[in-house]
């Protein structure tokens, strides 16, 4: 094991102090804490920039259970400083990573601890600032076709939000695995083509159902969420099609439930296509295979990012403006902090 480089003893993080308005400081500043300690199978990563994706502020306002108080943010890239005790790693110190943290936490800071799982060399063609962009969405993009919508090549997909984190990567990624046709939705047509989809349906010009009904899709990814994607999907989906949706209808856990149960028992008693709701898997044994196969994708030349353009720094208004921006649901492309100077 390589020796550690030289650690500060304290740094700044983005720290909650309990559910509710993270734009706000008594929930959510910037403070100087100690430097975190390492156990069994971790790695202390300096952090050069980390991404923000929706779970993180629903995570801090209590939408979701697991995280009352403490360090923020999941997508990460940086350089590997020291590697926790008896930790199997292929990594070493001075290596430049990626990956995400959802386990641990923390990646809107200074330094951040994460599972030596799930981090992987960052692809060599790309800045700090473009990987930190692709984990979690890359890896929902990947499981979501792979494992939840079962794709083989040749497949028809349609992949509803192709301007959205998740979406552009889902196309891109269908047609490198060899989608035989995608269709998306979107307003942003001309940079949904540039992803790699054949046709777009843009909602503001004609309904989803003129533009997909009877289409004949193998497999329908929805990034976006509601009833009227499920409606049309039906519409537009071979009986035996998978539709996978990383969102649902929303209206509560109980209802959510319940309308999966319902489609599930649906699709198995009429024949009809299969209703898969899913969440991204970070702990399984096959994640850094996962963030491998993202990081072949990006140096063949056949997967990108796109970022928006405003800049964050890690201050207290710096993380309120960040986070505002993500709940905006403006942003064109990832949205990115700025960490390492």
């Amino acid at each position: 094991m390589s020796a550690a480089l030289e650690i500060p003893a304290t740094m700044k993080a983005a720290i909650l102090h309990k559910n509710g308005d993270p734009t706000t400081k008594e929930i959510l500043s910037v403070d100087e804490i100690p430097m975190p300690e390492l156990t069994e199978g971790t790695i202390l990563v300096k952090v050069s920039a980390a991404s923000i994706n929706p779970v993180d502020w629903k995570l801090m306002q209590g939408d979701f259970p697991g995280l009352k108080q403490g360090q923020c943010g999941c997508d990460v890239s940086g350089t590997v400083v020291k590697i926790g005790p008896d930790t199997t790693t292929t990594l070493v110190v001075g290596d430049e990573v990626y990956g995400d943290a959802i386990d641990t936490k923390g990646s809107f800071a200074e330094y951040v601890v994460c599972k030596a799982i799930v981090l992987c060399k960052k692809p060599t063609n790309i800045s700090h600032t473009e990987a930190a962009s692709l984990p979690l969405a890359g890896l929902t993009a990947l499981q979501g076709l792979r494992i939840h919508g079962m794709f083989k090549e040749g497949d028809k997909v349609l992949i509803y939000g192709g301007s959205g984190g998740v979406g552009s990567l889902a196309i891109q990624i269908a047609k490198a695995l060899g989608a035989s046709e995608i269709y998306s939705t979107g307003s942003s047509v001309e940079m949904i083509k540039g992803f790699g989809a054949d046709v777009v349906v843009n909602y503001k010009e004609e309904s989803l159902m003129d533009g997909l009904k009877g289409k004949d899709f193998d497999l329908v990814f929805d990034t976006i969420g509601g009833y009227e994607h499920w409606e049309v999907a039906q519409a537009s989906m071979k009986k035996s099609g998978q539709y996978i949706s990383i969102v649902g209808d929303g209206g509560g856990f109980v209802s959510t439930i319940l309308k999966l149960i319902t489609r599930k028992l649906k699709g198995k008693v009429m024949g009809g296509p299969n209703y898969s709701l899913f969440l991204t898997n970070t702990k399984y044994d096959e994640i850094g295979a996962d963030m491998a196969k993202i990081t072949e994708l990006v140096e063949a030349g056949k997967v990108t990012t796109v970022l928006d353009d405003q800049k964050f720094e890690l201050t207290t208004e710096g993380i309120h403006n960040f986070i505002k921006a993500s709940m905006s649901h403006r942003a064109k492309g990832k949205l990115v902090l700025q960490v390492a100077k």
